[in-house]
């Protein structure tokens, strides 16, 4: 029978070892969070199927990416630039980071009607 404070010495020791195995991964440099850890709910939700992710608030501005419907959006911040229809008419998009499927992630403008479920977020 384990006596109640071997218990006690064999959990200090876990939490111990918990918190140098944290401390050591939070002082390698490069080690950081996976950026799929920071979504915030909003994703791409298109009558189209798809949204750009554009180099800025213009629908004359370069394409960076295509993100399909259901792809992550971490919307920053927002902004006017041209008034398009995607869904619906407006001049407002969203300065955010989007799921690619690849390593890198997409960094841009996304028209403001093409994402779903965004946190509120301040003028760029």
């Amino acid at each position: 029978m384990t006596s109640p404070t071997h218990t006690c010495g064999t959990l200090a020791r876990r939490i111990r070892l918990a918190g140098q195995v944290v401390a050591t991964a939070a002082a390698l440099p490069g080690l950081a969070a996976s950026p799929v850890s920071a979504w915030t709910g909003g994703y791409v939700s298109s009558n189209a199927g798809f949204a750009y992710v554009r180099e800025a608030a213009t629908t004359d501005s370069a394409i960076l990416g295509t993100a399909p419907n259901g792809r992550t959006v971490d919307v920053m911040c927002w902004k006017h630039g041209d008034r398009a229809k995607g869904d619906y008419w407006t001049n407002r998009w969203f300065y955010s980071t989007v799921q690619s499927n690849g390593t890198d992630n997409w960094v841009g403008y996304v028209h403001a009607s093409l994402v779903a479920r965004h946190k509120t977020v301040p003028h760029c």
